[in-house]
């Protein structure tokens, strides 16, 4: 009797397992193409170039030979890399601090469901989806000598002035454009992040006399949002290092360098001045390693707290 309830027992623990192998068979099957692509087009390449980064790399003239850690010693003391780097670094203190806030004043102003603020969140958000060569090519007229920017100041007597060719406002007027441009995309995450913190709470805050907006956003916004700043925080750090086709389309890294990033030196150094692929290879990797520290760093200061 005891056996032909064991028995019963395996068959049903069988039949379980037959049921759950077709969809096992089903999710190996949708994930081994994307397995397939994510190691084709993002490990291999990034193995590739750790690999060739400790060779020096000129396959125009077939020289390739060890170097070890050569080119990172290079790569380093270069000043060309150096000046790139404090450049990108400024920039993304500058311009991740001031979109983050801009974002989030988008956020609350549209915070509503009226007809008004869903066609200004639309109008608002229509620079995010213009391409960066497209929005580059509109905004060297905005800065040129006849350009928006100077019709403007021209009401207040200021003289034109070329803002893209001088050292001192070529990258402000960059930094100007990626925060326009950058802003209206991350408003999404905090509008979401905004619509979903429940009514009870806002209720409850105004009951406790919490009712101006500095507070509210001292007291709620910022505590129970916090995950979707630290989101912001991420995409906006990774994306201002890595600033290239709105350099390269502007300004070429000029003028006399002021605009100068890693992504330029990087791009230079594989395609300009052809033989340098491996000390390229090893800037990319640098970069890499800076990134990763500052989203380490920045997500050990902004911790994240789910309500």
């Amino acid at each position: 009797m005891e056996s032909n309830i064991y028995n019963k027992e395996n068959i049903k623990v069988r039949e379980g397992k037959k049921r759950k192998d077709p969809e096992k068979v089903t999710g190996i099957i949708f994930v081994i193409p994307l397995m397939i692509f994510i190691t084709v087009f993002t490990f291999f390449p990034a193995i590739y170039s750790f690999v060739i980064s400790l060779f020096h790399y000129d396959p125009f003239f077939h020289s390739i030979y060890f170097v070890g850690i050569s080119n990172y010693v290079n790569v380093v003391k270069d000043p060309a890399f150096l000046i790139a780097l404090i450049n990108v670094l400024i920039y993304t203190a500058v311009v991740v601090t001031i979109q983050t806030f801009l974002a989030f004043g988008y956020a609350l102003l549209f915070n509503t469901a009226s007809r008004i603020s869903r066609i200004a969140r639309a109008i608002v958000f229509i620079p995010a989806v213009v391409s960066p060569v497209s929005m580059s090519i509109i905004f060297i007229w905005v800065f040129s000598n006849t350009g928006l920017v100077n019709y403007i100041l021209s009401f207040f007597g200021i003289p034109p002035h070329n803002w893209l060719f001088s050292t001192r406002y070529a990258f402000p007027a960059i930094m100007a454009m990626n925060i326009f441009t950058t802003a209206p995309y991350f408003m999404i995450v905090y509008s979401a992040g905004l619509q979903s913190i429940p009514q009870e709470v806002m209720d409850a805050a105004k009951i406790d006399g919490l009712k101006s907006g500095l507070r509210r956003f001292r007291y709620i916004y910022f505590p129970l949002m916090r995950f979707s700043t630290i989101l912001v925080v991420i995409l906006g750090l990774t994306g201002a290092m890595q600033l290239f086709d709105q350099i390269y389309v502007i300004t070429d890294g000029g003028p006399a360098r002021a605009t100068y990033v890693p992504l330029m030196y990087i791009y230079n150094r594989t395609f300009v001045y052809i033989g340098d692929i491996g000390l390229a290879a090893a800037a990319s990797f640098v970069l890499f390693v800076i990134i990763l520290v500052l989203t380490i760093t920045q997500r050990k200061v902004i911790t994240e707290r789910r309500w």
